[in-house]
């Protein structure tokens, strides 16, 4: 066996889980049997009145007309409707209606009525925000002012960067009425998610990047960061047999299983083929050629690798697994009025990348690090810097589809990359846009960019200290 795949990575945690389900079936059996006994002998009786099916409604109006395209409506009350240019369909319309609201909508001219459907959108809108804001007004990490939500950075300031409405709805939907520990980890992944958003220094970027992200089922890690697709063009050169074994089963060990890679070592086989064992603490004779320690084999992918990889575009690119791909903010197209332009691009699987490349990746990319979710793309938005993770199998191209696939456990070596020199890092984004002019630069103070980014590494701080080594559970010793 080359690559282990996904389904016998989730198969070694089958039987545990089906001595738990067996434990909550028995329970379940033993619920039903008592409550059909406590039903046995105790009649079932109807509340409520019966419901007279028969029984119409009467019609919104007292009479209406059509006459030389003037439609005229009397209402119940008396009040008169009127609409002029009105047409045989109007009068329809009037005739099926079943409450007044419809009969105001027909008689309501075309423009008026685009401008009041508008109007009442944003109404929606205002009191969606405030209902959720409501939930959230009591928690410390929030502020609210003017209608708008705003998120509290480490030293009790608010970050001038209100936070979207389906964001809000989000958060509160995770605090509350439950604050449980899964619903814990994913309210403050969504808290690093939007304090790197607020790095961004495209406001339009941030403003969209969740909507997008929600809409075609993305998934963010323990850190913030987003997971994503795109296709590269292979090459001769390497192992290339190696690589994607390490890849794999590295972020396999890690998702699936949500151990540590650093207790499993890699062997080859007289075949050629690569497997992995448990590390032992005791010596042991294991068959086959030792090639190393998991992790230590991932962090030393890049070595690996010379142009075992590169874009379908110009075929130039040297795109390596476990590095990180970068190029100056300023040189990409921050335009979203532009679906195809100058960055790097990544997508949903609503985006056909089959055309790009002969091998399917997943890919990291930082929210700060977002140029642009281009209007009316299907699926695919463009940065200026992502993380090769790993290859995929064919088969597996939609890994994330598959909900044992866990993002949350994975993302620490980017992570760690992307906090270097931070601060920095983001004081030249926000000076490379200065170098464009497509739009206006939000109000975001040096001071504000030093409170986001120690909010960031307390936060990260905080998470090394909570991690949790799962390696005391239950795992086969061999696993070829």
């Amino acid at each position: 066996m080359s690559l282990f795949s996904l389904s016998w990575f989730k198969s070694q945690n089958q039987k545990k889980k089906e001595e738990l389900e067996l434990e909550a079936v028995e329970l379940q059996v033993q619920i039903l049997r008592n409550k059909k006994e406590q039903l046995k002998n105790s009649p079932i009786k109807y509340i409520g009145e019966p419901i007279d099916e028969e029984k119409t409604p009467s019609k919104p109006y007292k009479k209406v007309k059509l006459v030389n395209n003037v439609l005229t409506i009397v209402l119940n009350d008396g009040d008169t409707l009127t609409k002029t240019e009105a047409s045989m369909e109007d009068f329809q319309a009037v005739r099926n209606a079943q409450s007044e609201s419809e009969l105001f909508t027909i008689a309501t001219p075309e423009p008026l009525l685009l401008k009041q459907r508008e109007i009442e959108e944003e109404i929606k809108k205002a009191e969606q925000i405030n209902s959720f804001a409501e939930n959230l007004k009591d928690h410390p990490d929030f502020v609210q002012e003017d209608g708008s939500v705003f998120l509290v950075g480490k030293n009790g300031e608010k970050i001038p960067r209100s936070i979207p409405a389906l964001l809000v709805e989000k958060f509160a939907s995770l605090l509350y009425p439950t604050n449980n520990e899964d619903t814990k980890e994913e309210y403050e992944a969504l808290k690093k998610f939007w304090l790197k958003c607020c790095l961004n220094p495209n406001a339009q970027s941030a403003e969209d990047l969740y909507a997008f992200l929600s809409h075609h089922q993305f998934k963010i890690d323990r850190h913030g960061n987003f997971y994503a697709y795109r296709r590269v063009v292979s090459k001769q050169g390497g192992n290339r047999e190696l690589v994607d074994f390490v890849s794999n089963t590295y972020n396999k060990v890690k998702a699936v299983w949500k151990k540590n890679p650093e207790k499993y070592e890699v062997f080859q086989n007289t075949d050629g083929t690569y497997t992995f064992y448990k590390t032992k603490e005791t010596d042991a004779i294991y068959p086959g050629t030792w090639i190393g320690n998991l992790k230590d084999l991932y962090l030393d992918l890049p070595n690996m690798q010379k142009k075992m990889f590169t874009s379908a575009r110009t075929g130039k690119e040297d795109y390596r697994v476990g590095e990180v791909i970068s190029m100056p903010r300023y040189e990409g197209d921050d335009n979203n009025q532009f679906t195809c332009s100058r960055g790097f691009h990544a997508a949903s699987k609503a985006y056909d990348y089959s055309g790009f490349g002969d091998t399917p990746i997943l890919v990291i990319i930082n929210p700060m690090d977002v140029l642009a979710v281009p209007v009316g793309e299907v699926g695919k938005l463009r940065t200026c810097r992502w993380f090769f993770a790993m290859t995929l199998p064919e088969d597996e191209k939609y890994i994330l589809d598959d909900e044992e696939f866990n993002t949350l456990e994975l993302g620490d070596i980017f992570e760690e990359k992307c906090q270097t020199d931070l601060t920095n890092y983001v004081a030249n984004s926000f000076a490379e846009e200065v170098k464009r002019h497509t739009f206006t630069l939000p109000s975001i103070s040096a001071k504000n960019i030093n409170n986001i980014v120690a909010s960031l590494e307390e936060m990260s701080a905080t998470l090394s200290k909570r991690i949790v080594d799962l390696d005391e559970l239950q795992v086969d010793e061999l696993v070829d």
